[in-house]
């Protein structure tokens, strides 16, 4: 059974960990030891697979950080979808090129040469894929979308301008790839307006 203080030492190791696989797309057990002040029999008591199970385990939670990151939303209106990409794109203007982007630093996770990190990214998008078309399916059942929108591949180009545009943000150190390409999807979307 494990102490709470035991609880926070590992959190505290995964958290690092996730934030390392984040900002340097890799976990070192030396830097996780470094930043956390934890010994390698620490990490092991707690990740007994050492790099690999920490890996794993960090590419989780950098997953769950993601479906985390904002409250639930709810675009159900075609003034929902504007304050939404605004909202993004203040968010990501805040930035530096250097900071730490768990949108932008899932695009690593989908090309791991780890079959699971690439599986857990893969789930992670359909999911948001999921959920994106949940949205336009009530815009649609309000009246707002025509009845022939393509429900599957509107969320698929929102999906991908907001993951490419934050990729290639950070690859070009600007913040106009997210707008021209969240810009676009919106255009997108409103060609199907009811």
């Amino acid at each position: 059974m494990t102490t709470p203080k035991g609880e926070a030492t590992k959190a505290r190791i995964l958290e690092a960990a996730t934030d390392l696989l984040v900002t340097e797309n890799d976990v070192n057990l030396d830097d996780v030891m470094r930043v956390t002040r934890t010994s390698k029999g620490q990490v092991f008591h707690y990740f007994p697979g050492g790099k690999e199970q920490l890996r794993r385990a960090a590419a989780e939670r950098h997953l769950a950080r993601l479906s985390q990151a904002d409250e639930p939303v709810t675009l159900r209106t075609w003034d929902d979808w504007e304050a939404w990409t605004g909202l993004i794109l203040r968010r990501h203007a805040q930035q530096t090129r250097d900071d730490a982007c768990e949108v932008a630093a899932l695009a690593g996770r989908a090309l791991d040469v780890d079959k699971v990190s690439r599986e857990l990214a893969g789930r992670m998008y359909e999911q948001w894929s999921t959920e994106l078309c949940d949205q336009f399916r009530t815009m649609q059942g309000d009246g707002l979308l025509r009845a022939d929108a393509p429900l599957d591949d509107l969320a698929s180009a929102v999906l991908a301008a907001f993951q490419g545009g934050a990729v290639l943000d950070k690859a070009t150190g600007s913040h106009e790839h997210l707008a021209r390409a969240l810009r676009q999807a919106l255009v997108l979307m409103r060609t199907y307006a009811a």
